[in-house]
């Protein structure tokens, strides 16, 4: 029974220490994988480090890739452009000074010429009041002078005479306002021109005040531009302008600088300008809209850059160029601008190489191809 009992024992004692063997190598084995996963970690990224600092060494030996061009000096016209409405060169709204009853109006259209009627409101009673106006001149007239012979011999004081030259005056005044009474009832044009709109219809009655017809000189227009008060300086008669509708921006009208306000208007700091332009072929009329374009200045040489050439940066202005294989950063003052293309007044000279693509890539120092 005690043999047995000591043959357990030992063969327990035997497993036990093969399993503590066992539990050992696998800790071994383990701990020499993970330090041959560390130093293949540690190759790769030195090998990384080295890849990267390579590719930097070649980028800078070689150079940052960017688009340069010569900057060269030609024509440049500096032009600005406003909105415009077109009225005629003469343009006139007529009113109803007294009022009535439409008996007639011409069609909108028609030429007109000067002191010709377009319309009818109760003339006939207006041209009657203007006879009659007339006809108490004469009379006051008369009297002043007999005043002056009676005064002249003695047999009347001055206040008589002055009484007299009061009644004439007063006579003279019905007869200026009678005769604009009746011109208005005929709507009698001031000027040759055309009937460009009417405000009232046939059997219509209007009061006193209201207008009636709009006549406009069409062979020649104008188009009024609000200048801002800042640019208006720039301009003075004479100078060259253009005029474009908005629905038919390809055909282009020419006129000059005709007239500008010497005052500002004072809510919203502009000062009116008019460009007196020819209508060959009728084809402009008064009212539409389009943009103005007035010469400011012209230059004969001048070095003109793309918009996006220019690096608009906190410390200022600037501009990229390349020069002897880098890049240099200079300063630049610019000019007007017409389109996609900007003046450069300092700065930049011919024959600079300037960087238009890249230029936000690079610094002063830097290498760059192109």
């Amino acid at each position: 029974m005690n043999s047995r009992v000591k043959v357990s024992l030992n063969l327990g004692l035997a497993a036990v220490l093969a399993l503590t063997a066992c539990q050992k190598k696998g800790e071994a084995d383990k701990s020499a994988a993970n330090k041959s996963a560390a130093t293949s970690a540690a190759n790769s990224a030195e090998a990384g480090k080295a890849a990267e600092s390579g590719k930097s060494a070649s980028a800078d030996s070689v150079g940052i890739r960017v688009v340069a061009v010569a900057v060269k000096t030609h024509p440049f016209e500096d032009w600005g452009v406003y909105s415009a409405d077109l009225r005629g060169s003469q343009d006139a709204v007529l009113t109803a000074a007294m009022g009535g009853r439409v008996a007639n109006i011409d069609e909108v259209g028609k030429a007109v010429k000067a002191g010709q009627g377009l319309c009818d409101i109760e003339s006939a009673k207006y041209q009657a009041m203007l006879l009659q106006a007339r006809s108490a001149l004469e009379l006051a007239k008369g009297e002043l002078d007999r005043q002056k012979v009676n005064v002249e011999k003695g047999f009347v004081g001055k206040a008589v005479l002055d009484k007299a030259e009061l009644d004439f005056q007063t006579a003279r005044v019905s007869v200026l306002q009678s005769q604009r009474a009746f011109e208005d009832s005929r709507c009698q044009s001031p000027f040759n021109g055309v009937l460009v709109s009417r405000f009232i219809e046939r059997y219509q009655t209007v009061a006193p005040g209201v207008p009636t017809v709009r006549i406009a000189s069409v062979d020649r227009l104008e188009a009024v531009v609000s200048i801002p008060e800042s640019e208006a300086r720039e301009f003075k008669e004479g100078q060259l302008a253009q005029f474009t509708l908005m629905q038919d921006t390809a055909k282009v009208y020419t006129g000059r600088l005709t007239s500008i306000d010497r005052a500002v208007e004072a809510h919203n700091r502009t000062i009116m300008a008019r460009i007196e332009i020819p209508n060959a072929g009728g084809l402009l009329r008064p009212g539409m809209v389009g943009r103005a374009r007035i010469l400011r200045k012209k230059y004969d040489q001048a070095v003109v850059v793309a918009s996006n050439a220019v690096l608009r940066l906190q410390e200022g202005t600037m501009a990229m160029i390349a020069r002897d294989g880098k890049a240099l950063q200079v300063p630049v003052k610019l000019g007007p601008s017409s389109g996609d293309s900007v003046l450069v007044s300092s700065g930049l000279s011919a024959g600079d190489m300037l960087i238009t693509v890249g230029g936000f890539q690079v610094s002063t120092g830097t290498k760059v191809v192109y």
